[in-house]
């Protein structure tokens, strides 16, 4: 039971560091050179996934390749998203195939990347400054 428990209490904690990146890569687009809204992560009526706010995402990935930033932020942007993703497609997993410790583990991996990227791109925001 306190297996359960403890798979139980981390699910839920990675649950909210995902949202809390979301939000986090809602500011940093939003922060461009030319600024790309993200609606808030909500489903949307009867729908549990929020679709929209995942497709419009993939194309706030996509739009980053027209912004007047590096090379090395716009790949940062790229893989943030991507890490992000991974982190959500494998909660969901979790939630359609039940309790997996690697599930989570994958999951809390590619929230640390997330994290990383991140940092990268706030790094890039700081040097750009002091330019």
């Amino acid at each position: 039971m306190a297996d359960h428990d403890n798979y139980r209490e981390r699910l839920q904690l990675l649950k909210e560091a995902l949202f809390g990146a979301y939000a986090y890569i809602q500011a940093l687009f939003a922060g461009l050179p030319l600024p790309v809204t993200i609606p808030d992560f909500e489903p949307v009526g009867d729908e549990e996934t929020p679709a929209q706010a995942l497709l419009s995402l993939d194309r706030a990935r996509q739009l980053v390749d027209d912004e007047p930033i590096s090379d090395r932020e716009k790949r940062a942007f790229d893989h943030l998203v991507l890490d992000w993703f991974t982190a959500y497609e494998m909660l969901v997993i979790t939630k359609l195939a039940g309790p997996a410790p690697w599930r989570l583990d994958c999951a809390e991996f590619a929230l640390n990347r997330t994290v990383t990227w991140i940092e990268l791109i706030e790094e890039e925001d700081l040097d750009d400054d002091e330019s």
